[in-house]
């Protein structure tokens, strides 16, 4: 975790603070909205986009998958793998739901014969860090989302600037971030900070919604042209220079009507266009189609994205991802403990370059997703990408989760022959043994801070934490 910044805000920032605060100024109005009316045979509905952050997680009461009131406490104990050595492990878990709103909180200590895990009980904030999420769902006739939480997974437009952004990939130095969202029928936005005391990445997107098209009314046209904007900024980082970062990017879309797309198809298409820059660095434009599967199905959603970005030197898409929060122009992961050798190619590093890619969601009944994401990079560095997760919420609280982020590699071959780069992985598995029993294993690959290699150094963190204990369901 970086030191906070004590400089007032920059120009941009000032622009993804407006955002929030325009998130803030439409929600209480958002209520009033009425739905979309049902499209004329002429138009095509607009199929509704990803939830954005966190808003549709399995995991997460309210997020559409379990969406009755109740409360539940969990408590664990067992053994845990930590870097080079085996220690206890005690886990508790609260969480509750009533109404729109619902929160969780759990934490997990290391005791030992030296104390507990350093990393974990070395500062007052580790407190905070037992928050979960803190949520307000939306509701009929209230399109608001906020939340309180560490960031995960978090998109921003096209995924020119930020793409499956998280704070989580060192553990134990992630933090409290806050992200909201809000849709009227001619209107969206939506913001974000990684962390509350506002010391890392913020962003926000404003999105008009018009009932222009472009083709002939009879055949195939582009109808419910839509305009983002959207902007990302590193506060702490230098606000100039090389080492600074902001990003603005800018979207143009539509949604493909007429012939088999009318408005009561099962699916939708919706052409982009985009063009995204960090200021001082590179630019990028891109091209590429949204297909939206099952718009008239509440138990199946299916979202795929294929997009081509063109980029200048200095510029990669989805540069702000999984690994920004410990590879970016303060900190940079590290090969050993000596510190000396750095992982990745650094953003000013990089050349032109061409970018495909291809990313497929797939939610079904509010209990099983499975997501991939693939970026080919098509230049002369090593700065392709891979994500997938597979996570099922199943009956008596049961859940598993495999999540694997890379990065650093160049085509198939290299990603299937070895490690690129950065490397993520979490493993999560908990199952009901009896009637209150249940057991909880959690495995993960990621980051730990190395102070002995000089301060934003990282080094690869392997953790292996087989617990059981008791959860007990309130009502």
């Amino acid at each position: 975790m970086r030191p906070l910044a004590r400089r007032p805000l920059r120009p941009v920032a000032r622009l993804c603070a407006g955002v929030a605060a325009l998130v803030a100024l439409v929600a209480p109005f958002a209520a009033d909205a009425q739905p979309l009316p049902a499209a004329p045979p002429s138009r095509v509905a607009a199929p509704p986009p990803p939830g954005f952050g966190s808003a549709d997680d399995l995991f997460e009461r309210g997020s559409g998958g379990d969406d009755t009131d109740g409360a539940a406490v969990a408590l664990f104990g067992g053994v845990a793998y930590l870097p080079d050595t085996w220690r206890g492990a005690v886990r508790g878990e609260v969480e509750a739901s009533s109404g729109p709103v619902s929160a969780a909180a759990a934490a997990t200590l290391h005791p030992a014969a030296g104390g507990l895990y350093g990393p974990e009980s070395d500062e007052l904030y580790d407190v905070v860090r037992a928050v979960a999420y803190v949520r307000l769902n939306p509701a009929a006739g209230q399109p608001v989302y906020a939340r309180l939480g560490p960031t995960e997974r978090l998109t921003l437009g096209a995924g020119a600037l930020a793409r499956a952004y998280r704070t989580t990939t060192a553990w134990d130095e992630r933090t409290l971030g806050a992200e909201a969202s809000v849709e009227t029928r001619r209107f969206a936005a939506a913001a974000f900070a990684d962390d509350v005391r506002l010391g890392g990445v913020v962003g926000g997107q404003a999105e008009v919604r018009t009932p222009l098209g472009i083709g002939p009314r009879a055949g195939l046209r582009l109808a419910g042209l839509r305009l983002a904007v959207g902007a990302v900024h590193d506060l702490g980082l230098p606000s100039r220079g090389d080492s600074s970062l902001t990003g603005v990017e800018a979207t143009l879309r539509g949604d493909v009507a007429g012939g088999r797309f009318a408005a009561e198809a099962p699916f939708g298409l919706s052409p982009f266009v985009t063009a995204a820059r960090y200021l001082g660095h590179g630019s990028t434009f891109g091209a590429g189609a949204d297909l939206d599967l099952f718009r008239s199905s509440t138990a199946l959603r299916a979202h795929v994205r294929a997009a081509v970005f063109v980029s200048t030197a200095r510029f990669v898409p989805g540069h702000v991802g999984p690994f920004y929060a410990v590879s970016n122009a303060d900190e940079r992961i590290v090969a050993d403990a000596a510190g000396q050798v750095f992982l990745g190619t650094p953003l000013d590093s990089l050349r032109s370059g061409v970018d495909v890619v291809f990313d497929v969601r797939l939610l079904a009944f509010g209990r099983f997703e499975v997501s991939q994401h693939i970026r080919r990079h098509v230049g002369a560095d090593r700065a392709s990408a891979y994500g997938v997760r597979l996570a099922a919420r199943l009956p008596r609280r049961a859940r598993a989760e495999l999540a694997v982020e890379r990065q650093g590699f160049r085509g198939l071959w290299s990603f299937v022959r070895g490690l690129g780069d950065e490397n993520a992985l979490v493993l999560d598995v908990a199952a009901p043994v009896g009637r209150v029993a249940q057991a909880f294993v959690r495995s993960r690959y990621g980051y730990r801070r190395l102070d002995a290699a000089g301060p934003g150094r990282f080094l690869v963190e392997r953790r292996f934490e087989p617990l059981v204990g008791v959860r007990v369901d309130l009502r």
